[in-house]
C-alpha cells in the first residue's frame, strides 16, 4: 500500500490486490465518513485509472451534497484483474476497506457484479448491498421527468442502471431506443436497439447517457436530436467545455451527480440507519433539477457549472476540519 499526496483529497490509496491494482480515493469526508462505489474496468495505464478515480471521487462529493447525505465522497478503482485472480484482489481489497474502520464506505460501480458483491460484502462492514442499481435508475427516471412528460428516451448503454432504467421507462408507456456494443441476453421486450454510432443522432425527447464518462464530446453533441440530456454515466462529458458547448446549443442537462444520486441515497441512507429518509430524498430530486435549471436559465449558464457552485458550496460548509 503506498499513499500518494493529492492536493485536494483528504487521501489517496494506491492498494496491491493480491496482484492487480486498485485506488482509493477519499476525496472528503463528513462526519468521519466518506461514501463511493467500487469501479471495476480496463484501462491502459495506472495513471489512466488514478485520473478517473479521483474524478469519480470528486463527483461523489457533489452527489452526497446534493443528495442530503451525512457523508462525503471517495471512489476505488480496480484495474480489471486476471479472471482467474479476480476473486483474490476483491479479498484484498475487502480487507483494505475494512481495515479503514468506516472512513470508507463501499458499494458496487460499472464492472461490478452480484458475485463481486458477495465477495466483498461478505468479508467487511462497510458495504452497502441490495439493488442500488434500480435505486439509481429510479432517480434518472424522476429527474427526465421533471420538466416535462417525456414520449422518447434514447439510451446510451444498456449495463445494469442502463437496463433498469429502460425496464422503467418501458413500464411507464415510453418508447425507448437503446444501444451497446455488447447488448446484454435480458433485454427487458420492447427496447429498439439502434446502433451505438448512431444513438446520439436519434431524434427524441431525451438523450440518457448510461455508459462509461467521457463520451459527450462536441462531435457528440453536434449530432444530438433531443429536448434535453439526463442520465446514469458519472462525468460524462469528454471536456468541461462540452458542457458549455451543450448548453450553447440550448439543450437543457440533468447534471449527472444529481440524475444518478439514487444509488447513493439508497445505500448510504441504509448504511447510517436511515431507511425512512429514502423516499424524502428521492422526492426531493425532481425540485433540484427544476431548481438547476430555473437558475441556469435566468443566469444564461450550463446547469452543469450551477450544480456544481452549489454543490461545492455545501461542501465548503460541511466538510471535516482534519485532512
Amino acid at each position: 500500500m503506498s499513499a500518494p499526496s493529492v492536493d485536494g483529497f483528504d487521501q489517496v490509496l494506491r492498494l496491491d490486490c493480491a496482484g492487480a491494482t486498485a485506488f482509493l480515493a477519499l476525496h472528503s469526508h463528513v462526519e468521519g465518513r466518506a461514501f463511493g462505489g467500487i469501479r471495476i474496468r480496463s484501462y491502459a495505464t495506472e495513471g489512466e485509472a488514478l485520473v478517473d478515480a479521483l474524478n469519480l471521487a470528486h463527483a461523489m462529493s457533489r452527489k452526497a451534497m446534493v443528495a442530503g447525505i451525512r457523508g462525503g465522497g471517495a471512489k476505488t478503482v480496480l484495474l480489471l484483474p486476471e479472471p482467474r485472480h479476480r476473486r483474490s484482489a476483491l479479498i484484498a481489497l475487502a480487507g483494505a476497506i475494512e481495515a479503514l474502520g468506516g472512513r470508507y464506505c463501499a458499494g458496487g460501480d460499472y464492472g461490478f457484479t452480484t458475485e463481486d458483491a458477495s465477495i466483498v460484502g461478505e468479508r467487511t462492514r462497510f458495504f452497502a448491498s441490495g439493488d442500488l442499481d434500480d435505486a439509481t435508475a429510479e432517480g434518472v427516471e424522476a429527474c427526465l421527468c421533471a420538466l416535462f412528460e417525456p414520449r422518447t428516451v434514447a439510451i446510451q448503454g444498456l449495463g445494469r442502471v442502463g437496463r433498469a432504467l429502460a425496464r422503467r421507462l418501458l413500464q411507464r408507456g415510453l418508447t425507448v431506443y437503446a444501444a451497446d456494443p455488447k447488448p446484454a441476453e435480458d433485454l427487458p421486450p420492447g427496447i429498439r436497439l439502434v446502433d451505438p454510432a448512431t444513438i446520439a443522432s436519434v431524434e427524441c425527447d431525451v438523450f440518457a447517457p448510461c455508459a462509461h464518462g467521457g463520451l459527450l464530446d462536441r462531435a457528440t453533441i453536434d449530432r444530438l436530436r433531443c429536448r434535453l440530456v439526463c442520465g446514469a454515466a458519472n462525468n460524462p462529458f469528454a471536456d468541461e467545455a462540452d458542457a458549455d458547448h451543450l448548453h450553447d446549443r440550448a439543450i437543457p442537462y440533468v447534471p449527472d451527480f444529481v440524475a444518478n444520486a439514487g444509488g447513493l441515497i439508497r445505500g448510504a441512507s441504509l448504511t447510517l440507519g436511515e431507511a425512512a429518509e429514502i423516499p424524502g430524498r428521492m422526492a426531493a430530486l425532481p425540485e433540484l433539477v427544476r431548481q438547476v435549471i430555473a437558475r441556469a436559465t435566468a443566469e444564461d449558464r450550463s446547469p452543469h457549472r450551477v450544480a456544481i457552485e452549489l454543490a461545492d458550496e455545501r461542501l465548503e460548509t460541511r466538510r471535516d476540519a482534519h485532512r
